[in-house]
């Protein structure tokens, strides 16, 4: 069951200044919740000695992205999880401007942990390896480049089926 279906009484209790009533339903969402946060995969500490991996997916709802780092086996680990829902004229962009957007967003959220070092950005919209390159950017495009600029970083391409985690953050349901 999808997370946002799982918070939906919770997620309710925010929406209004009126005092909802705390049912059974919002109970059982926020232990529900509280044992999927606790169990594996359970948020790795950062480590600065290791480089990180920026998955990021956005949708028609919203953008999601995961901070991750890989350990010693080469499994990877989630450090940080991050969504939002889009703004009113963000819902208008076409696909390759909305995964652009959700790269641009999660790399000034997570600037902290990136900037200085190398990183891997992993999408699954392939337009985007490519877009970073483009000759002569105009618009907001050629602004998000110069944004990206300052960063040492690679981006990968990375199929939706197996970026299960950005993507599901990315169609949270705002």
């Amino acid at each position: 069951m999808p997370i946002s279906t799982i918070a939906r009484p919770l997620h309710d209790q925010t929406k209004t200044k009126k005092k909802i009533p705390w049912t059974q339903a919002t109970t059982a969402s926020f232990e529900t919740l509280k044992k999927l946060l606790t169990t594996a995969p359970v948020l790795a500490r950062p480590d600065f000695n290791r480089s990180f991996i920026l998955v990021t997916d956005a949708s028609k709802l919203g953008l999601g992205c995961v901070l991750t780092q890989l350990d010693d086996d080469g499994k990877e680990h989630p450090i940080i999880y991050a969504s939002r829902g889009l703004k009113p004229n963000e819902s208008n962009y076409a696909p390759t401007k909305l995964e652009c957007l959700a790269v641009i967003w999660a790399v000034k959220l997570f600037r902290p942990y990136l900037l200085g070092k190398k990183f891997m950005i992993i999408t699954d919209h392939s337009a985007l390896t490519g877009l970073l390159k483009t000759p002569n950017p105009t618009g907001i495009i050629a602004r998000w480049i110069v944004t990206l600029s300052e960063y040492d970083f690679d981006i990968k391409y990375r199929p939706g089926r197996v970026n299960e985690s950005a993507d599901f953050l990315s169609r949270l349901g705002y």
